[in-house]
């Protein structure tokens, strides 16, 4: 039982360097719900006594709390990374589509939308023609990066993003 839930439309495929990743198998209109996340949600301290592998499946839902998938392996596991992402969150665990997509395509999102942490930093083989070159716990407040995606970040990073935009001094935001 997968503790995930993805569209129909959506398999598993090699993503060449990437490993594996997330296709549509029919075209999704803009504003289309692909997947929603599902797991254990627990606080800061229990997750960073997890596996590095298990830290890595998993998604920051709040200040210190994250989403961690029961089992790594799930389908939705796979979503890959991509400066130039199809898809954006709703609320905390959903994932719709930016843009129309078209079948065949690989379905991607920026981690920049969900995390705020260091715990899953890397260097980006996403290609895009504006890829930033490393992705890291920090991208969300690069200005252009907020501008982007404004409405597609997880709730908790809207609050924070709002709060920078306000000047509000919050020891949250870090």
């Amino acid at each position: 039982m997968h503790h995930s839930w993805l569209s129909p439309h959506v398999e598993v495929r090699p993503a060449g360097a990437k490993g594996l990743g997330l296709f549509a198998t029919a075209p999704f209109a803009a504003g289309d719900i692909v997947s929603a996340f599902g797991g254990h949600v627990m606080a800061v301290d229990e997750f960073e006594k997890l596996p590095e592998h298990r830290q890595t499946h998993s998604l920051q839902i709040a200040e210190d709390l994250f989403m961690v998938a029961p089992d790594v392996g799930e389908p939705a596991d796979f979503f890959n990374h991509s400066c130039d992402p199809n898809l954006g969150v709703l609320g905390n665990v959903v994932l719709v589509a930016l843009r129309p997509v078209a079948t065949d395509e690989e379905l991607t999102f920026d981690y920049a939308m969900t995390d705020a942490d260091s715990y899953d930093e890397f260097d980006c083989a996403c290609l895009a023609d504006d890829c930033r070159g490393k992705v890291t716990g920090y991208d969300w407040m690069i200005p252009e990066v907020q501008q982007r995606y404004r409405g597609h970040f997880s709730t908790y990073l809207e609050r924070r993003i709002a709060g920078l935009a306000s000047d509000e001094p919050s020891e949250s935001l870090l």
